[in-house]
């Protein structure tokens, strides 16, 4: 990797092994942590800032600069994903960057979005030209999606469902949409059957079930058993599967680093050892060598998680 780019990203992350995207180059087009909810179980942190308001939080010329620049040097990526450290519709521009990506490259485009703001016109036809948008549906019922989700205090989630109706009926592309379960709050036989009935009104052409998998914004938020995701797959249908955790399917190779380029990755989320090899492309003995560098400047600091240790930026 050019050490020289590694320390100016500022717009784009890994590439990152993802469960559903196979090698996804992150697009990060949101201040941290600007979002319309303060999901318990989120990987990336408490929102400090659950905001409404859309605007162009960074410039869209110099994120399609950046993003130009670094797919240079990821030859092999599977899609380049608009996600990251908030909700991306908050940005105005989001539809701009969506087009200028795709401009520049074959790849396709993907949007990881929470959903919220579907049932504003001008952020469906931003979304249009998107080859994949998956928005998550952790909730039907007020009294849950209150629990799991805790939004912006104007939002609604019957507001919101209507708008994925209309995205659905709208957009062109494929959208998968994800629901993610904690233990005790959302994995609940009422409130699944619930989210079938909602499911099968809006039509998405997958359903990823997914449950916390990284250390969360809440402690108290525990993962749902992979037996009860089967349960409710059941539930859910043929439409809906559970997401594995990603298998390396790319080569490692010899890349040198300066440690800049994994703190870009762990700013906007915790990751194994083996998740970063995958990610950048490096042999494991550099990533570890570069993580006693950052440990000993109190740049991360270390998780454990399920068994596994997660590290993660200060």
């Amino acid at each position: 990797m050019n050490s020289a780019m590694s320390t100016q990203r500022k717009y784009t992350f890994g590439p990152v092994p993802s469960r559903r995207l196979g090698l996804s180059l992150g697009v990060d087009i949101i201040p941290k942590k600007l979002c319309t909810l303060d999901c318990v179980y989120c990987e990336v942190g408490v929102t400090d800032k659950r905001g409404l308001a859309r605007k162009e939080y960074f410039l869209a010329k110099d994120i399609l600069a950046e993003v130009k620049e670094v797919i240079a040097e990821y030859p092999n990526l599977d899609h380049i994903t608009i996600s990251g450290s908030g909700e991306p519709t908050l940005n105005s521009k989001i539809g701009d960057i969506i087009r200028g990506i795709k401009h520049m490259t074959t790849v396709p485009v993907a949007v990881l979005t929470n959903g919220t703001l579907l049932d504003d016109p001008a952020v469906r036809r931003d979304l249009m030209d998107a080859d994949i948008v998956s928005p998550s549906m952790d909730a039907v019922t007020p009294e849950v999606f209150e629990k799991v989700d805790r939004p912006n205090p104007k939002l609604r989630i019957d507001n919101i469902i209507e708008g994925m109706k209309k995205f659905r009926q709208e957009y062109r592309g494929r959208m998968w949409m994800e629901i993610l379960f904690v233990a005790g709050i959302n994995d609940q036989d009422d409130e699944v059957y619930k989210m079938k009935q909602v499911i099968d009104e809006i039509q998405p052409e997958k359903v990823h079930l997914n449950t916390v998998i990284r250390p969360p914004a809440y402690s108290f938020a525990k993962p749902t058993s992979q037996e009860r995701l089967r349960e409710i797959q059941k539930i859910l249908g043929e439409r809906s599967e559970i997401v594995g955790i990603f298998k390396e399917t790319h080569a490692t190779q010899a890349h040198s680093t300066d440690g800049q380029a994994i703190l870009a990755l762990l700013k906007r989320r915790a990751m194994t050892v083996d998740q970063m090899t995958v990610s950048l492309e490096m042999k494991k003995e550099e990533i570890v060598g570069s993580l006693d560098q950052l440990l000993q400047g109190k740049f991360i600091k270390i998780y454990t998680f399920n068994g596994e240790e997660y590290f993660q930026a200060q």
